[in-house]
């Protein structure tokens, strides 16, 4: 129970016998029960000596009431109690931040916090763990989940699964925007039909990517996506490759924060969201300590993305930048990707690098790698492979 107990929220005297607690199995680091005889003179005698009349009938009292053990009942109620007294300490002290003129954005974080308690709860009425039956396990099928849009690296990784996040990786437009849209019409194909790509964007004009998106549906070049407008068709062959027209949702995020992503997701819903894409998640506006270095904050971004990929299922493919020491490499290094130190790469499974060697002869040469990946198919080597970057079409070959 003691990780429940937030000393904050307690009185000077139940504080005291706490942390005497602790104190005693700190000194007893082979019990695991307190013997109250022990503890009563220790407790008297060395943790509080000199202690007044009327203290020792208090603490008396209080260590009798203590060795008699209650029922199972009354602990999950006791530990309901302290769940709650800790959330109206913290409900408080931000309602007291508000009413003094901080900027913080109450409504979210209140919901947030709201939201844990709830969950605290839920699991101290009742533990459970998850029991070995054969049938109930999941097994890891290295060919269930989406392929990837070019052969080679269907060759070297295995498929997507929900709650993998990739980031993808290049310098500024070599082709990042192209491999996610071509990503898309591969894994629209396998989806059923209700599950939505969410592309959440702060970088671009949403219009440019949903125009790319059609490119890459149709393999179409302009002059090709055009006579499709003036044929009045170019709807029906879009709805055609991706099975609808809004399969792949463009919202703008410019200068709004992670409480309004939350809010975007939960209403497309846990069932219908196929995959989500963020570019660049470096740009979103996220709730962090003062003082928190960049890289730390961007650890804290990735994680909860990832974590976003995990309640919904879905696999995650937030951007990013290749910093200049990357500019002219056809497989950057995973310490060049853009102001991440580890944070970046310890919460993913992969970084797909799209390089470019700027050689004038080969403009349309591009290198796919995965300098940091936990997906690669048993036997496989590292994947380092050049490709053809079909701008004109919006896809690769």
């Amino acid at each position: 129970m003691a990780k429940y107990v937030k000393l904050e929220t307690v009185d000077k005297r139940t504080k005291a016998v706490i942390l005497d607690f602790k104190k005693y199995f700190k000194d007893n680091p082979d019990e695991t029960q307190i013997d109250m005889p022990a503890f009563r003179s220790l407790f008297f005698n060395a943790y509080h000596k000199g202690m007044k009349e009327e203290q020792i009938d208090f603490y008396n009292k209080l260590l009798a009431n203590i060795e008699t053990d209650v029922s199972a009942s009354i602990d999950k109620n006791i530990v309901n109690q302290l769940v709650e007294l800790n959330y109206a300490t913290k409900l408080g002290n931000l309602i007291m931040q508000y009413e003094s003129g901080e900027e913080i954005d109450l409504v979210p974080i209140v919901d947030k916090l709201t939201k844990a308690v709830q969950e605290s709860l839920v699991r101290a009425s009742g533990f459970e763990y998850l029991v070995f039956e054969e049938d109930k396990l999941e097994t890891v099928d290295p060919d269930s989940g989406l392929l990837w849009p070019i052969d080679c690296m269907n060759e070297v990784y295995r498929n997507i699964f929900g709650g993998d996040q990739y980031i993808v990786a290049a310098r500024p437009g070599k082709g990042k925007t192209t491999f996610l849209t071509h990503n898309n019409c591969s894994m629209a194909t396998q989806m059923s039909e209700n599950k939505i790509i969410v592309w959440f964007n702060n970088e671009s004009r949403k219009e440019r990517i949903l125009h790319r998106q059609i490119q890459s549906a149709l393999g179409a070049t302009n002059s090709e996506l055009y006579k499709h407008k003036q044929a009045g068709t170019l709807k029906e062959e879009y709805i055609k490759a991706m099975g609808s027209a809004d399969r792949v949702r463009i919202y703008d995020i410019h200068g709004k924060n992670s409480s309004f992503i939350e809010d975007v997701l939960e209403s497309i819903g846990l069932e219908n969201v196929g995959a989500i894409i963020f570019d660049m998640l470096d740009n979103v506006q996220f709730p962090v300590r003062d003082g928190m270095r960049e890289d730390q904050r961007l650890e804290q971004m990735y994680q909860w993305s990832r974590e976003l990929g995990v309640k919904y299922n879905c696999p995650i493919f937030p951007t990013s930048q290749v910093s200049n020491e990357g500019a002219g490499e056809l497989f950057p290094t995973a310490n060049m990707l853009k102001d991440s130190k580890t944070g970046k790469q310890g919460a993913c499974d992969g970084i797909i690098m799209i390089g470019d060697n700027e050689d004038p002869t080969t403009p349309n040469n591009r290198g796919i790698s995965m300098p940091k990946t936990k997906s690669k198919r048993e036997g496989k080597q590292d994947l380092r492979a050049v490709v053809n970057f079909d701008a004109d079409r919006g896809r690769y070959k």
